[in-house]
């Protein structure tokens, strides 16, 4: 599984989904949290978390499809993921 984060609300998901397994997953952070409030985006993998920190801070209420994670958490995917990205595109 690859860790991909996003960090910026204004992504250009055909070219993530280029990269992206069905098994990977994606986290949302800082902006890119804002990603929650959009109900027409077809998400490229079937696993989502956003960090909790980031999501309160913008006040953000998260579908129930987006698991919401905390630092520790956050450590963890990192640990188990075969590979880590920051996705700015």
């Amino acid at each position: 599984m690859k860790l991909i984060s996003i960090i910026s609300p204004t992504i250009n998901l055909a070219n993530l989904a280029q990269v992206c397994a069905v098994t990977d997953a994606i986290l949302l952070r800082q902006d890119a949290v804002y990603l929650c409030l959009r109900n027409d985006i077809s998400w490229p993998t079937t696993q989502r978390y956003a960090l909790d920190s980031d999501i309160y801070v913008r006040h953000v209420l998260v579908p129930e499809d987006i698991v919401v994670v905390t630092a520790k958490q956050w450590l963890e995917l990192t640990i188990n993921a075969k590979q880590n990205l920051l996705w700015q595109n």
